[in-house]
């Protein structure tokens, strides 16, 4: 993942504190059309990547799409590279194939650019792509670069990174360092649960202080998410109202120290009704502070580099991307 020096936003070290959403920058961008002008970047290392690479090339051509380059990327390092390099140089859309990953690492090149990005969404969980309605089979992303809408959505903040679907401390963690790449490939989403277990035997109940505008929250837990999109964990809303597009992150933690709790919310997850809990604090706001004892390794977009404690913040309206014309712009954004 990147740094974010570039979008000229209120470091990271003093975040506007504010619980009381910006309103959006609006721009009547579904009238636009795709553009027909672009390259293919494809990480060969996601699960359905090297797979898919040939199908998906061919079939944008197919429907008339221009590709300048389309290029099987086998280092998955050297992707900021490259798409950095076809931004600058104002080419009117990348399309990235690959997991959560790959487009969180690269997500931040897009801020405040024109130029568009299309997904492909090749990896595991494919959380970005479900939060843009995408379908995760190459012949439907591709009709939706080719075919679809150009829409504008939010992007998280934390430390001096980005993040386009969650980030997480405490099981959510475990899990994912508990998670391998030829294991992901040959089990798929069963992973998720092989791993789950292994937390929930090892994981170790923590002390959470949040630092918002509504003044400090402390509280033990075993699990606290941070969301800029509206899934995880599959097909699961961060909260009832998360959105991808409304200009705040969405926050909730399990407040308790019992894993028989941490079961309770995840039997209540879906439609969102773990937040309703007596056991789950939950939030939306523009920016915070999460400080924790004992000191908690953060796992962001599925990668774990970071810890505690950390600010947090989000940059409204930052990437223009290709999503179906069906796509949802948030229902609550006209009230912001």
């Amino acid at each position: 993942m990147g740094t974010v020096p570039l979008l000229h936003t209120t470091p990271p070290t003093s975040y506007t504190m504010s619980e009381t959403t910006i309103a959006p920058q609006t721009a009547d961008l579904a009238s636009l059309e795709s553009p027909k002008r672009g390259v293919l970047l494809v990480n060969t290392k996601s699960r359905r990547g090297a797979e898919w690479f040939t199908e998906a090339k061919e079939t944008l051509v197919a429907g008339g799409m221009e590709l300048v380059e389309a290029k099987a990327v086998k280092n998955p390092g050297d992707m900021p590279d490259l798409v950095e390099k076809y931004i600058q140089g104002g080419m009117p859309i990348v399309i990235a194939g690959g997991g959560d990953g790959t487009f969180s690492s690269i997500a931040h090149l897009f801020a405040r650019k024109e130029t568009v990005l299309g997904v492909l969404p090749l990896g595991t969980g494919n959380a970005f792509a479900r939060d843009l309605g995408i379908e995760a089979r190459v012949d439907l992303a591709c009709q939706t670069i080719m075919q679809g809408k150009i829409a504008r959505v939010d992007m998280g903040l934390i430390g001096d990174r980005s993040f386009i679907n969650i980030a997480t401390v405490g099981l959510s963690t475990k899990i994912a360092l508990g998670l391998q790449d030829d294991m992901k490939k040959k089990l798929g989403r069963a992973v998720y649960l092989i791993s789950l277990l292994r937390a929930l035997a090892t994981i170790v109940p923590f002390h959470v202080k949040l630092e918002l505008p509504s003044g400090i929250h402390e509280f033990d837990s075993l699990q606290l998410v941070i969301g800029n999109g509206r899934f995880h964990a599959g097909p699961f809303p961060v909260s009832p109202d998360a959105s991808i597009d409304g200009g705040w992150l969405s926050i909730y933690a399990l407040a308790s120290r019992r894993k028989i709790d941490f079961l309770k919310m995840v039997l209540h997850m879906h439609g969102g009704k773990h937040v309703d809990l007596p056991e789950v604090q939950a939030f939306r706001v523009q920016s915070g502070r999460l400080s924790t004892s004992l000191v908690q390794r953060i796992t962001v977009d599925g990668e774990t580099k970071l810890h505690t404690p950390i600010n947090f913040g989000i940059v409204p309206n930052a990437l223009k991307v290709m999503v179906p014309k069906d796509f949802d712009e948030d229902p609550h954004k006209a009230a912001c």
